[in-house]
């Protein structure tokens, strides 16, 4: 009984705990929003930079704290978390349009190699479709799969038995793709394959070294694909094609 008590009471404390955490951050939200708006950029990104170091994660914080970067003319920074709030929402067009503007400001200037018919469908499923939609998807084929096996059994016709059973089973072979389609996107995008130069200047060298022989250079804010890792250095390639190895400190994961 006398444990049972000091469950009863450990749960309500962490649920008071946990209410006045969020009613803190709720606060410190509000704060930040209000000196954006007063204009005190400088003020407002560290207020959201607090908010993320306790631990909370949202699209719209990344963006908001975007914004403050933007404001403060760090665009390299700017560019770093309107990333972030589109790869947590893939639909968050205001992000995309700000991140637009945040890329004029790129001293690199490379041409993009063109994706094959393929490989554009391929990241379009992986990375513009999110979480929940696959879900969606599972849900959905599984469910008009279930209908059309619960008609095969009460149907009389033995052409319509055949129709019910064979699409029934197409679709649920779809519910079990969207559901490996789902634990894949998740898994490619929870790695953090995507990456923003964040130092000024940057030279790719051949190998993870400082002896490897000078392939190209890059500057800030410049996106990149991470290939590979060795201690310290990072593989990267550009969109044009080239890769070469940097210092891990010379970026920052999206």
């Amino acid at each position: 009984m006398k444990i049972k008590l000091l469950f009863i009471i450990l749960l309500t404390f962490l649920s008071f705990k946990n209410y006045a955490q969020n009613d803190d951050a709720e606060a410190l939200l509000q704060k930040a929003n209000a000196t954006y708006q007063a204009k005190d950029f400088a003020l407002a990104l560290e207020l959201y930079e607090q908010l993320l170091n306790q631990g909370y994660h949202a699209p719209e914080l990344y963006y908001n704290l975007a914004n403050a970067y933007y404001k403060n003319e760090n665009y390299t920074f700017a560019i770093l978390n309107y990333e972030r709030a589109i790869k947590a929402k893939p639909d968050f067009e205001d992000a995309k349009t700000n991140l637009k503007f945040a890329n004029l400001h790129l001293r690199d200037n490379i041409t993009s190699i063109p994706e094959s018919n393929f490989s554009a469908l391929f990241n379009f499923f992986v990375k513009k479709i999110s979480l929940n939609l696959w879900a969606c998807f599972t849900l959905i084929f599984l469910g008009i799969g279930l209908v059309l096996f619960a008609l095969y059994f009460f149907a009389h016709e033995a052409k319509f038995k055949k129709f019910a059973f064979s699409f029934g089973f197409v679709f649920v072979i779809m519910s079990i793709l969207a559901l490996c389609g789902g634990f894949y996107a998740e898994s490619v995008n929870s790695e953090s394959l995507e990456a923003i130069i964040t130092s000024p200047v940057v030279t790719a060298k051949s190998s993870p070294d400082d002896s490897g022989t000078d392939l190209f250079r890059i500057h800030e804010g410049l996106k990149v694909l991470i290939k590979d890792k060795s201690a310290d250095w990072i593989e990267i390639r550009i969109s044009d094609g080239r890769s070469g190895w940097v210092k891990q400190s010379a970026l920052e994961k999206i």
